[in-house]
């Protein structure tokens, strides 16, 4: 069955963990989806400054939300439905 995944419009980045934030829901289910450096980069970031990032991300935002879903329907879900794009 083939479940429809929203993604919120919610991206959030700590400069503390590194990492961008964003959540989805998928089947009624809350799902915090999480993005490391070393995903951020291989997909083309540059940037180092939130700003900088936050406005690659939204550019990008189609293709992350595409390895998002992928990853989502692949159920590479942590045990607190989690999902680290690395």
């Amino acid at each position: 069955m083939n479940q429809s995944i929203l993604f919120n419009d919610d991206m959030s980045w700590s400069a503390e963990e590194t990492q961008l934030s964003f959540s989805a829901q998928s089947g009624g289910a809350m799902i915090k989806c999480y993005l490391t450096m070393s995903y951020l980069q291989r997909i083309g970031l540059v940037a180092v400054d939130e700003a900088a990032i936050i406005e690659f991300c939204q550019l990008m935002q189609f293709d992350i939300e595409e390895d998002a879903q992928q990853a989502i329907e692949d159920e590479r879900l942590s045990d607190d439905n989690q999902l680290w794009l690395t």
